[in-house]
């Protein structure tokens, strides 16, 4: 019997590593980790068409795994432009993704959108390779 639930233990943790059928969203540990960024048009929150393939991924990932039952959507910006500025975009570009993904038909109930501007950077060098890594989308199983 011991040997039975250890096996399902490993079956289920090979489960929650898994990518979905497209490949470009896992389910690893706190999050759900994207093989690209999301893009969004410059200086707006309007997602470019080429990040929407991804967010069906995200949305497949969510349906497939229903003990996900709360995902923080977390948008990160770069340090260029104002304080004030940059939250209030990270704000809008963290709801236009639920947006995206309600209409998908995930449950808003399940999605938490959470703009954090320029206060969580992961490098603090001014260039364009610390500024990309900066402006980024988290997508937190809590």
């Amino acid at each position: 019997m011991r040997a039975v639930g250890m096996l399902l233990l490993l079956v289920s943790s090979l489960a929650a590593a898994d990518t979905t059928p497209g490949g470009k969203v896992a389910v690893r540990g706190d999050r759900l980790e994207l093989a690209e960024p999301i893009a969004f048009d410059t200086g707006k929150a309007t997602i470019k068409p080429a990040s929407q393939a991804l967010l069906d991924e995200v949305a497949r990932a969510l349906a497939g795994n229903a003990q996900i039952a709360h995902l923080e959507i977390g948008v990160h910006t770069d340090a260029r432009g104002a304080d004030d500025y940059n939250l209030k975009m990270s704000e809008a570009r963290a709801a236009a993704i639920k947006h995206y993904l309600v209409a998908l038909g995930v449950d808003a109930k399940r999605l938490e959108a959470r703009g954090y501007g320029e206060t969580r950077p992961l490098c603090s060098e001014p260039n364009e390779g610390c500024w990309a890594r900066n402006r980024r989308v988290e997508l937190l199983i809590k």
